[in-house]
C-alpha cells in the first residue's frame, strides 16, 4: 500500500477517534464528572457531621446533663413518678381537691427535618427516620388559699423534671372569694435511650427565695378581693316639700355594648385583676377598653371572666354577659343562684 495513503488513514482515524471522543466528553463524562463530585462532596459532608456529633464532647455534656433531669427510662415508671411528685407537691402546700392528669408521649419533630430548614435532602432523610425524644404533657389543679396556689406554683417552676410551665390560671371561687382554683399545664421530656433504667426518683426542692417572695407580693396585695363597702350612713329625716323635683334622666346604659372578655396568664397580669373588657357605643361606634378599677358611666369593672364582666353600679354589684348592652345587667347573686341550679 501506497505510504502516503497510510499516513492519510491514519490521520483520517485520528480525526475521527478525536471528534467521537470530544462529543462524548461534552454529552456524558463532563455530566457524569459532576455528579461523582456532588455525590463525593454530600458523602463527606454526611461523614463529617456524624464524626462530629459523635465525638463532640459539648454534646455528650448536654445530653448527661438532660437525662439527668428525666423522670426515668420506661413510660409506666416516668409516668407513676409523675403522679406521685405532683400530687405530694400540692399536698404539701395545703391544696385540696387535687387532680394529676397528662397524656401519652408524643414524639417531637426534629426542626432540621422540615424543608424550610436548608438541611441537606440525604442528611434530612436520615434525621426523619429517628427519634430523638417525646413529651408528656399534663395539668395539675387544686383548691387553696391565694398563698398556697401561688407557692404550689413557685415549687411546680422549681422541679427541674418540669421542663416547661406552659401556663397557668387562678381563678376565685365562692361568694367570699377566699378560695382559688389553680390550673396549671406543663410538659416533661420522657427520652429512654438516654437514661438508664434503674434511675433513682428525684426529691422534691423548695422554691427560689426569690421567686417565693415576688409571689408573696402578689398574694399579700389580695387582688382579687373587693374593697370593704363603707359603713351605711343613717338616713336623714325626711324633708317633705312643695314642689316635684325633676327627675334625674338615667345614664345611657342602652348605648354600651360589652363586645368581648379577654383573660392573661402572664406574669404579673394578677395586680391588675389579669382581664381586659372590651366595650362599643352602639350609636357613635365609639370603644373602650376597661382593666379591673376602670369604668364607664359610673359603673367599675371588677373582674370578668369567661363570657361575663362584673361591675360595682349604684353600690351593687352586677354582671353583664358579652353581646348584652350595660342596661341589661343583673345582679351577680342571681348568675350565681342560676350557676348553681344548672349544676
Amino acid at each position: 500500500m501506497n505510504s502516503k495513503l497510510l499516513i492519510g488513514a491514519g490521520i483520517a482515524a485520528a480525526v475521527v477517534v478525536g471528534i467521537g471522543w470530544f462529543a462524548a466528553d461534552r454529552l456524558f463524562l463532563s455530566e457524569y464528572r459532576d455528579v461523582r463530585a456532588q455525590i463525593a462532596d454530600y458523602a463527606q459532608r454526611t461523614e463529617s457531621f456524624e464524626n462530629g456529633a459523635k465525638g463532640s464532647r459539648d454534646i455528650k455534656i448536654g445530653l448527661r446533663d438532660a437525662a439527668e433531669t428525666m423522670l426515668g427510662g420506661e413510660q409506666n415508671v416516668v409516668e407513676h413518678r409523675l403522679r406521685g411528685l405532683l400530687s405530694e407537691l400540692a399536698e404539701r402546700n395545703g391544696l385540696s381537691e387535687i387532680i394529676v392528669s397528662h397524656g401519652r408521649p408524643r414524639v417531637e419533630a426534629n426542626p432540621a427535618n422540615d424543608r424550610a430548614s436548608r438541611v441537606n435532602r440525604t442528611l434530612r432523610r436520615r434525621l426523619g427516620d429517628q427519634t430523638d425524644f417525646a413529651v408528656i404533657r399534663g395539668r395539675i389543679q387544686g383548691m387553696g388559699t391565694l398563698d398556697q396556689v401561688v407557692r404550689t406554683l413557685a415549687d411546680l417552676r422549681a422541679q427541674g423534671w418540669i421542663h416547661r410551665v406552659e401556663g397557668f390560671t387562678i381563678e376565685p371561687k365562692g361568694k367570699e372569694r377566699s378560695a382559688f382554683e389553680l390550673k396549671a399545664d406543663f410538659a416533661t421530656i420522657f427520652a429512654p435511650d438516654l437514661v438508664e433504667a434503674n434511675t433513682e426518683a428525684p426529691v422534691l426542692v423548695a422554691a427560689d427565695d426569690n421567686d417565693v417572695r415576688a409571689l408573696g407580693v402578689i398574694a399579700s396585695r389580695a387582688p382579687f378581693r373587693f374593697a370593704e363597702p363603707k359603713p351605711a350612713t343613717p338616713p336623714a329625716t325626711p324633708v317633705r316639700v312643695v314642689t316635684k323635683p325633676a327627675k334625674k334622666p338615667l345614664p345611657p346604659y342602652d348605648k354600651w355594648r360589652v363586645t368581648g372578655v379577654m383573660e392573661s396568664v402572664a406574669a404579673g397580669a394578677s395586680e391588675q385583676g389579669g382581664v381586659e373588657v372590651f366595650l362599643a357605643r352602639t350609636d357613635t361606634g365609639e370603644t373602650r377598653t376597661l382593666t379591673v378599677g376602670q369604668g364607664v358611666l359610673g359603673a367599675t369593672l371588677t373582674r370578668a371572666s369567661g363570657e361575663h364582666a362584673w361591675f360595682e353600679k349604684d353600690g351593687r354589684v352586677v354582671v353583664v354577659q358579652a353581646g348584652e348592652t350595660l342596661d341589661r345587667a343583673r345582679p351577680a347573686e342571681t348568675v350565681h343562684s342560676e350557676a348553681i341550679g344548672s349544676g
